[in-house]
């Protein structure tokens, strides 16, 4: 189990997707789960590996689907006796499965580095790269005749501002600095991916004639809001030095705050981004939320199924199959 483990952790990281790794640190049995089981949790709802089941897994999912948005760590303990006890990182749940164990859980998030597009060859744009590589970026510069010996830290260099090759848009931003060299058409590409940060490094006044640029061609008024411009934290910069810390300071906020994973709709064509099903619209599909204990219970392999007043009914334990049939009125209202 922990080889595959490895290497779902290796292909998630390679795809530059955000998950969760759970592990098991606390029990007291009974419990199906042991000190040292570990179990990745996908974007999707997806568990691989074991960390226990009936309710539990459906409570770790949950959790670690809000470790995942949020960045942040949490500690969850699952035990017969429950509590209402909860801060950012530690949350209590009732044991509802009859096995009646306890376990606690470690939650942690793996969030792959951001990736960085710059888009010019500006003095920002090569301050920029550079900062940016220093704080562990992936950094890629796209501007006409630019090289690696303008870009020397760069993960790579291309002439062309051509978007197609962008694996994952979650963690990914774009800053465009051509300053005068095809701005319009640079941001326009931009725009036109599915990553959620694109700023425009300019002034207020060229920031509104690229607006109204992108508004004559058919941008919808959503995506045009979302142009940062003028771009970067309010630091009264003056030097191109200042000006791409400012900058960057902006997207590590952005970034680790948990806003990088927002769900933004984005209404233009996707020529250049990868056509995904939203995880979002994946989880609702794949799971259903137990009416008794407010957990996921995955749709392929749930412990029981109910029919009442025609509608299929998910559970994850017995006990919450029995407390449902006990009375239903009480968690399914009409």
């Amino acid at each position: 189990m922990f080889n595959e483990l490895s290497l779902q952790i290796e292909e998630q990281l390679a795809k530059g997707k955000d998950f969760a790794i759970a592990q098991v640190i606390d029990r007291i049995a009974p419990s199906s789960g042991k000190v040292g089981d570990k179990a990745l949790i996908l974007e999707t709802g997806e568990l691989i590996g074991w960390v226990g089941g009936g309710c539990v897994r459906g409570i770790v999912i949950k959790e670690a689907l809000n470790v995942i948005k949020s960045k942040r760590y949490r500690r969850v303990r699952i035990s017969p006796e429950g509590g209402t006890r909860e801060t950012a990182n530690y949350k209590e749940y009732v044991m509802s499965c009859q096995s009646k164990g306890t376990l606690e859980v470690l939650i942690e998030p793996v969030i792959p580095q951001p990736e960085l597009i710059v888009v010019g060859k500006s003095n920002i744009a090569r301050k920029l790269v550079q900062m940016a590589s220093a704080a562990d970026f992936k950094v890629s510069v796209m501007a006409t005749d630019a090289d690696v010996q303008m870009f020397p830290t760069a993960n790579g260099v291309s002439e062309n501002v051509d978007f197609s090759t962008v694996k994952s848009t979650a963690n990914t931003y774009i800053i465009v600095t051509t300053q005068g060299e095809d701005d319009d058409l640079s941001v326009r590409k931009a725009l036109q991916t599915s990553v959620r940060y694109v700023g425009f490094v300019a002034s207020k006044k060229k920031a509104e004639d690229i607006k109204n640029y992108l508004q004559s061609i058919g941008i919808s008024s959503d995506r045009i809001g979302k142009l940062r411009s003028p771009v970067g934290l309010d630091i009264n910069a003056k030097l191109a030095s200042e000006v791409a810390i400012s900058i960057l300071a902006e997207v590590i906020d952005h970034f680790r705050n948990g806003n990088a994973s927002e769900n933004m709709p984005v209404h233009e064509p996707q020529e250049a981004s990868v056509k995904t099903t939203p995880a979002a619209d994946k989880f609702e599909e794949d799971y259903y939320i137990n009416p008794v204990c407010q957990v996921p219970v995955s749709k392929k392999n749930p412990k029981h199924i109910v029919e009442y007043q025609g509608e299929k009914v998910y559970f994850c334990c017995d006990g919450c199959k029995v407390s449902f049939e006990n009375s239903p009125e009480k968690y399914i209202k009409n």
